[in-house]
């Protein structure tokens, strides 16, 4: 289980998507002060959180667990490709869903938008995913082509 490079990936994708859980992934600033955006909310600088989106939190979480679970279950490969792919679409749809949410903030709250390092974090998961698909189809490739010489 891991000695195999898709369970690197698989367990990076998790890692980055667990980075965000904490850090912000953008910045909203005015004359009278800023907010940050995480995925628990919006927070006011030198405050607490102002407009809770729990949606969002739990969106991530989801994406984390099925990363780490993704990772034992290295018998079952096709399973795994599958998972990973739709790990990959729930963090699209959680970036649709983040975009949603931060524009509707920023309008009402009428903020500019500015990106953190940490938004990186879903597309660089995404990418680890991809790695990990290609992978694990490879070994499912080997794994087949094996049989078929017996």
């Amino acid at each position: 289980m891991w000695q195999r490079i898709q369970t690197l990936w698989l367990l990076l994708a998790g890692v980055a998507m667990t980075l965000i859980l904490f850090f912000p992934m953008g910045m909203g600033s005015a004359s009278d002060g800023g907010y940050e955006f995480l995925t628990i909310g919006a927070r006011k600088i030198g405050g607490g959180i102002t407009d809770p989106t729990w949606g969002l939190f739990f969106v991530d979480l989801l994406s984390v667990l099925l990363s780490f679970v993704t990772i034992f279950l290295y018998k079952k490969r096709v399973l795994q490709i599958r998972l990973s792919v739709v790990n990959a679409l729930v963090i699209v749809g959680m970036l649709i869903y983040y975009a949603m949410l931060t524009y509707n903030f920023l309008s009402v709250h009428n903020l500019s938008y500015g990106f953190k390092f940490w938004f990186a974090m879903p597309i660089i998961s995404i990418v680890f995913l991809y790695l990990a698909i290609r992978n694990i189809g490879a070994d499912e490739a080997k794994v087949r082509a094996l049989d078929r010489l017996r």
